[in-house]
């Protein structure tokens, strides 16, 4: 008897174990998505603002960067 009785408890605990590592995986994709779309996906997203502000540097002709005339003291 007590042996079938631990061999339930076993397996309980193993499947206590099994549903305990279900959630916490399907919190952390949740969470994780969440944040993908928090910080990438958003057009209002911190990468993306980022990303805008840095356009202004960039040359409306095409040309990947501005070009600053030098002007030396005479």
């Amino acid at each position: 008897m007590n042996e079938k009785l631990l061999a339930s408890r076993k397996g309980q605990t193993s499947v206590e174990y099994l549903l305990l590592i279900f959630v916490s995986a399907s919190l952390g994709m949740l969470l994780f998505k969440k944040l993908n779309d928090y910080f990438l996906n958003n057009p209002n997203s911190f990468v993306n603002q980022q990303l805008s502000s840095l356009k202004g540097f960039s040359d409306p002709n095409g040309n990947r960067y501005k070009k600053f005339p030098l002007r030396l003291p005479k």
